[in-house]
């Protein structure tokens, strides 16, 4: 399923579902990157692209995955507002960007203003 464009390459970026220790979770990827594994658990990469976002990279912030829409919404927008939930149970709201390495990054109050002019 495409989502939208990728933010590194232009390519285009999809949707699909990996089992990952035996869970089920959503990966979204640029069509450029390939991954190849031959035991099903080591991946590495052979394409021309690393973007990748991983529906369940939020969860140690108390959220359990980043949706379809969000996803869209963060690639045409370049920055999206989301929920997040403490550990003590109070709800906050931050910034997620894409970030090279790791998918996605959350911002915190004194990074947004730095990250978001640059």
């Amino acid at each position: 399923m495409n989502v939208g464009k990728c933010p590194y390459c232009d390519g285009s970026v999809i949707m699909e579902k990996k089992l990952v220790q035996g869970k089920s979770t959503k990966v979204y990827s640029c069509e450029n990157r390939k991954v190849i594994t031959e035991d099903g658990e080591l991946f590495e990469q052979v394409g021309s692209c690393s973007f990748r976002i991983w529906g369940n990279s939020l969860l140690k912030y108390g959220k359990r995955g980043i949706g379809f829409k969000e996803v869209r919404e963060l690639l045409q927008d370049g920055t999206i507002v989301v929920t997040l939930h403490s550990k003590q149970g109070f709800e906050y709201k931050k910034y997620l960007i894409t970030h090279v390495e790791y998918g996605v990054q959350v911002l915190f109050s004194d990074e947004v203003e730095e990250d978001l002019s640059a």
